[in-house]
């Protein structure tokens, strides 16, 4: 069964390709987002936080 972007995705991008987007984000919008713009913020950081879980190697 494959996942939807609904479903807690595995991170499909890089943390760097994540930020980059986050920040352009912000440099677009002059550092004042739009109700859109923080609509997709809030998509951009869950989808940094889902790369930062699939980033951690479990203790030994």
């Amino acid at each position: 069964m494959s996942r939807t972007r609904d479903d807690h995705p595995a991170a499909e991008r890089s943390l760097a390709e994540i930020n980059a987007d986050i920040r352009c984000l912000f440099a677009r919008a002059e550092g004042r987002l739009s109700d859109g713009e923080r609509i997709r913020h809030a998509v951009l950081l869950q989808e940094w936080a889902a790369a930062i879980r699939a980033s951690v190697v479990p203790a030994a």
